[in-house]
């Protein structure tokens, strides 16, 4: 493939890759980079117009697309006139009669052909380990999407900061967008690295199917994605029944545990052949996990190590780990990373700042934001809040954007209230904290919810409004006068949210009820 698309001309340009998780993806995301360009991974979920806006800021010259957007390529094409080529990638799809644009089958052929014949020049292709070699574009939670500058060292460096925590299993199971840094820098690579056998999900729906069909013995998920396979463990235990004689089970095996005797595997091996029969270690992140999740997980027999990163950090800065698995925290910084925490306040908490070889080199076009994203001695500002703790581990306690001041000076984080919500009130599934004035023009904390479609149908809609504000006012007696949220909201809807289910708090902020 690489020698293919070095005929086509392919050194030095800028290649966006749109598609779905396969195997010919990573075969062309490898083929790009070790050909002397630059790849931009898109996300397939993007409507047309987000597409061709990105590809156009990328400055994208080649595009290679999978099934999905078949349809919508003659569109990309007449709004994207810089593209010179656009190549399907589905080793499936019928030959292309276009000679201008052949398929991927018709690279690989024409590939094989230069190589019998002697050509050696994507072999020959030297790799400077500091020069750009992707552009990822930011998933826009708060803002607008920025093209991340990543190398091969930035990008290496943080398979390598994983394989020093982790002692990977031989079996795993992606569920994640394979454009994402986190999936692909680290599940993907970290698997070729590590002579991993990588499955592919084909949709977030069947991940309890295909369980069953790869039975792999770990994977990497996102907290939305665990905490449903843990809600769904106790939802049928309790439809059948058995609620009362799981929980009994949990004590009995935490006792042995104690006196180091580990039953898990075998007291829980139903719930286990329920995630397929191998599931023995999740690595979460993307977003905070519950402390009690992980513990619940980690009583039925299955690991799940929290941990922390970000785009512009390749995107690995921290995580738990059996070596060193603190709760609450998302666990130590890898061994390339050094990590700070700026005008702590009296509790620790500041802004995380960052050095290291993961560490971008900018935001593609904008010099600005990337001066921005410096401190003056060359640290990266995550823009998260948080403080070091014992063992050097990392916990984070909000966003500074999405920080609350109140007129009083007082800061809230809402991250905080989310957490607490969630945690204590079951038939909530989606809420954001967030201020919004009033009517005298005083500033008030706001707690929008989505609540259980199950629990809404049987009380119906009032009623569920109704308890839900008398559960944020319980809620509120064991909060600090300043943190209480005064006023509730309900959604007939979940919250948009970005391909890695992070909701999108811009759009998800109400106006006061």
């Amino acid at each position: 493939m690489g020698t293919a698309l070095l005929a086509l001309g392919v050194a030095g340009r800028h290649v966006a890759l749109v598609g779905e998780s396969c195997y010919s993806y990573v075969v062309s995301y490898l083929a790009v980079v070790n050909a002397g360009a630059v790849i931009v991974p898109l996300d397939r979920e993007l409507t047309v117009g987000e597409l061709v806006h990105l590809i156009t800021k990328s400055d994208a010259d080649l595009l290679l697309y999978g099934a999905s957007l078949a349809d919508d390529i003659p569109a990309i094409k007449d709004a994207c006139p810089r593209l010179g080529r656009i190549v399907p990638i589905d080793l499936y799809a019928a030959p292309t009669e276009d000679v201008e644009n052949p398929g991927v089958r018709e690279l690989l052929r024409t590939g094989r052909e230069l190589l019998a014949r002697g050509d050696m020049s994507f072999g020959d292709v030297a790799i400077d380990p500091d020069a750009l070699c992707a552009i990822l574009f930011t998933s826009g939670t708060t803002g607008a999407n920025k093209g991340v500058m990543l190398t091969a060292r930035n990008i290496t460096a943080v398979v390598h900061g994983a394989y020093s925590l982790h002692r990977l299993r031989p079996v795993s199971l992606s569920v994640l967008p394979i454009n994402h840094s986190y999936e692909f820098n680290l599940h993907v690579l970290g698997s070729i690295f590590g002579g991993i056998t990588l499955c592919f999900n084909d949709s977030v729906k069947h991940v309890r199917e295909n369980l069953d069909r790869f039975r792999p013995e770990m994977t990497l998920m996102v907290p939305m994605i665990v905490d449903a396979l843990y809600k769904n463990i106790w939802r049928e235990a309790e439809k059948n029944h058995l609620a009362t004689h799981l929980r009994y089970g949990v004590w009995l095996s935490n006792a042995f545990r104690r006196v180091g005797i580990d039953l898990r595997r075998y007291y829980f091996k139903p719930v286990i052949q329920s995630l397929g029969g191998e599931l023995g270690m999740i690595i979460c992140g993307g977003a905070p996990l519950r402390p009690e999740v992980v513990k619940g997980m980690s009583d039925l027999g299955v690991e799940v190590y929290n941990g922390y990163g970000i785009t512009e950090c390749s995107p690995l800065i921290s995580s738990n780990s059996a070596l060193a698995n603190i709760p609450g925290s998302v666990g130590v910084p890898i061994p390339c990373v050094r990590v700070r925490i700026d005008s702590p306040d009296a509790d620790g908490n500041g802004e995380i700042q960052v050095t290291g070889d993961n560490v971008m080199v900018g935001y593609y076009n904008d010099s600005e934001a990337t001066a921005r994203s410096f401190t003056p001695d060359g640290w990266f500002k995550t823009g998260d809040l948080g403080h070091l703790g014992r063992r050097n581990a990392l916990f984070i306690t909000g966003r500074q954007k999405n920080l609350i001041i109140l007129p009083n000076g007082k800061n809230v984080q809402p991250e905080e209230l989310e957490e607490h919500l969630l945690a204590s009130i079951e038939y909530v599934k989606e809420v954001v904290v967030h201020s919004a004035t009033d009517d005298s023009g005083v500033e008030r904390i706001v707690a929008t919810a989505f609540l259980d479609a199950t629990f809404v149908e049987v009380v119906g809609p009032d009623e569920a409004e109704a308890r839900f504000k008398a559960d944020v006012a319980r809620h509120n007696r064991k909060l600090a006068g300043y943190k209480q949220i005064h006023h509730t909201q309900v959604r007939d809807c979940e919250f948009t949210k970005t391909s890695t289910k992070k909701i999108k708090r811009n759009e998800a902020l109400g106006a006061m009820p």
